[in-house]
């Protein structure tokens, strides 16, 4: 009787193993995509995330530092005006505002230079003011070493003087090699940020 029983219980247990079997193929073809759109776009949210905390901390971080007011003659030939400007720098860090004060008088070289090359008309509008803003927060880190990723991009070929030495890849590692490069292309190193993150004016008269 045992023996008959085994017999009789044995197709339904094949049939139901093979519906499982058929299930789990068919939610993977039809869910596949979504399940990989998925934990990719969980992977791209969290990378997101962590450059958004990694930002609101460098921000937390952020102290002032008031200059004195700058008052310098205008680039215009008709007629001779000035500006008396007061700039305050909004950088990341004590270590930051400890760096610029003890680079002061570069510092403040470098924005009179550059507020003295302005004409008076350059000056009188909101754009005009904010195009002066992001060039002083440039120039204030450039006694810090600083420089915008266009320059040193440009700086870079110059600074090698002598090429890499090359090196034999075999055959077999041609395609390993390529691979290599391709991914220290695609994990370049991203350019370190302007030290000077904003600029304000404490004041600001044209005559």
């Amino acid at each position: 009787m045992s023996d008959a029983a085994d017999k009789t219980d044995a197709p339904p247990k094949k049939r139901k193993k093979g519906l499982i079997i058929g299930v789990v193929a068919v939610l993977l073809l039809c869910g596949g995509g979504g399940a990989a759109w998925w934990f990719l776009g969980r992977g791209e949210h969290d990378e997101a995330a962590t450059a958004a905390k990694a930002e609101e901390k460098r921000k937390a971080l952020r102290v002032f530092v008031t200059l004195e007011n700058f008052v310098v003659n205008l680039a215009d030939r008709e007629s001779e005006r000035y500006a008396q400007i007061g700039v305050v720098l909004e950088v990341d860090g004590k270590e930051t505002e400890a760096r610029i004060t003890a680079k002061m008088p570069a510092v403040r070289n470098e924005l009179l230079l550059l507020i003295s090359s302005k004409l008076a008309n350059q000056l009188t509008t909101r754009e005009g003011k904010e195009q002066l803003a992001a060039e002083i927060a440039v120039a204030a880190a450039r006694p810090l070493g600083w420089l915008p990723p266009s320059a040193d991009e440009q700086a870079a070929p110059a600074a090698q003087e002598d090429p890499p030495p090359k090196v034999k890849v075999k055959d077999g590692d041609k395609g390993k090699s390529a691979k290599g490069k391709d991914k220290e292309t695609h994990k370049k190193a991203e350019p370190a940020p302007n030290p000077v993150a904003q600029v304000h004016f404490a004041s600001f008269i044209v005559q």
